[in-house]
């Protein structure tokens, strides 16, 4: 998985070379963990994560569930397994597992699929249900097509509540960064 995600990450860069910088970090992490370090919660340094937007085509809306330890809204995400065969199986996994969707498409742009639309390297602060520290989460961010609006059977366990937000909220959202302005342009 380390050689991969190394690959993963080079051919993000050939894509999105502004972000070397905002790479740097990421990229020592790779570089400096072993393969069982990426996905041991015990491993403060930080952990490898994947997730996806999901983009309702005909209404134009994404959706974000209300995370509860996190307390805001995010779209589904969560940590890779050892289990998981590629960091996109791991998005998908993880979107069936906290909305209960299985009729959603990968929003292809890149030659190869298991280039994500966006990286992100962020702080999680400590987590008191489950006592975590303070570590980092450097996400692989895909985008995910239904057609449609449709219910969600959302995992209680991280989740409260969802709902569907459109463009102009996901802009509005802090949280989202410069993601929004991807998520735009690629769906044009």
């Amino acid at each position: 998985m380390k050689e991969y995600l190394l690959n993963v990450l080079n051919e993000y860069l050939l894509l999105f070379p502004d972000e070397q910088v905002r790479q740097k970090k990421l990229n020592e992490f790779l570089l400096g963990h072993t393969e069982e370090e990426f996905t041991d919660w015990n491993n403060f340094d930080g952990h490898i994560v994947a997730s996806g937007f999901v983009y309702s085509i005909k209404d134009k809306k994404f959706l974000v569930l209300y995370h509860k330890d996190l307390k805001m809204y995010l779209y589904p995400g969560g940590h890779v397994d050892k289990s998981d065969s590629s960091i996109l199986e791991a998005a998908k996994r993880e979107v069936k597992e906290e909305t209960g969707l299985t009729n959603f498409n990968l929003f292809s742009y890149a030659k190869n699929e298991n280039i994500p639309i966006d990286i992100d390297t962020h702080v999680i602060g400590y987590n008191e249900r489950l006592n975590l520290p303070e570590h980092y989460h450097f996400d692989f961010r895909y985008l995910f097509t239904v057609d449609e609006i449709t219910d969600v059977n959302i995992d209680l366990e991280e989740s409260s509540d969802y709902k569907w937000i459109d463009m102009n909220e996901l802009k509005n959202d802090p949280n989202y960064g410069n993601i929004s302005k991807k998520i735009e342009r690629l769906l044009g």
